[in-house]
């Protein structure tokens, strides 16, 4: 009975994994929802059945995709893999959260610049064709926005605008690439946390993620790239520091979402104001900047007295 349970989760894990990224890539609006979850089939299997078990689950899914899809997704499932074979290896290793997921976001990255190089042969080749696919969604974009009735003056300005945009964006990429990772990387934790809570003690270091707070060491980060941002003549280095710039906001972005949820659930805010509070974050930029504010002040100000947590009474008198 215990063999017939490991096949048919075996083939259940392999299956679902499958779904997933090929409905992700089929069906672009809803891959934002399912890309995220491929993963975590295998990932909940072999944290139940057994490391050597998921890794085999990985392995036969991408020789699958290899034969039936091609070597284009089967490589862009490598990402994945790659993430769940190292999730697989560090958790309960390296339990500080922020190291966990930053450390496989970048060999993600790594695994993306890789793949683009080796299909298209030099930079200039991906960065070309990426100016020309960031153009057209774009344009796309513009055109969706007139049919819905823009005025003429705005959508003038998106026109003039356009160029500028897709030019920040693909100076960003690395940033933007680096987060989204990070974040799948994070869901994915997240739910595994969940699904095995009696790990999650040997996993993290911390209990809750609304007790995160975001290594001290980062605000010199932040205080170097901003400097240099407004000196003149420094080229790349500009950009690089533009792209250092927006993960370490980010950061301190998650701080203030944590700062906001601990007081959230200390005074038992009803779930109808969190989730409009949240929306209000994500949508409105003012609320974003005072969230990141929030988060950089959390440092000196320690609004949670997680630092009081840790001390004697003496001490935190």
């Amino acid at each position: 009975m215990q063999r017939f349970e490991v096949i048919s989760k075996f083939f259940l894990a392999l299956a679902s994994s499958v779904f997933l990224f090929m409905g992700g890539i089929s069906f672009p609006p809803i891959g934002v929802v399912l890309l995220p979850f491929v993963a975590q089939p295998v990932l909940l299997f072999g944290f139940k059945f057994g490391m050597s078990g998921g890794l085999t689950v990985l392995g036969v899914a991408w020789v699958l995709l290899l034969v039936i899809a091609g070597e284009e997704l089967a490589f862009i499932y490598t990402l994945f893999a790659v993430m769940a074979g190292l999730l697989f290896g560090t958790l309960g290793r390296i339990r500080a959260i922020e190291y966990l997921v930053g450390s496989i976001a970048v060999a993600m990255l790594t695994m993306t610049a890789s793949l683009s190089f080796y299909f298209y042969g030099s930079w200039a080749a991906i960065f070309h064709d990426l100016r020309g696919g960031l153009g057209q969604q774009l344009a796309f974009a513009i055109q969706m926005q007139e049919k819905m009735g823009l005025s003429p003056e705005s959508l003038n300005v998106l026109k003039e605008q356009a160029p500028q945009i897709a030019e920040m964006m693909v100076r960003l990429l690395p940033a933007l690439l680096f987060l989204s990772f990070a974040f799948i990387v994070l869901i994915n934790v997240i739910y595994l946390g969940r699904r095995f809570p009696d790990r999650r003690e040997q996993w993290f270091s911390i209990r809750l993620l609304r007790e995160w707070k975001g290594p001290e060491p980062l605000v010199w980060g932040l205080i170097a790239c901003g400097f240099a941002l407004f000196v003149p003549g420094l080229g790349m280095l500009r950009v690089a520091a533009l792209n250092v710039l927006l993960v370490i906001s980010s950061c301190y972005f998650a701080q203030g979402l944590a700062v906001i949820a601990y007081f959230f659930h200390k005074n038992k805010v009803p779930r109808f104001l969190r989730g409009l509070t949240y929306v209000l974050i994500v949508f409105q930029q003012i609320f974003t900047l005072l969230v990141v504010g929030l988060g950089l002040f959390d440092l000196w100000g320690d609004f949670r007295r997680l630092g009081k947590d840790n001390l004697t009474p003496s001490q935190a008198s």
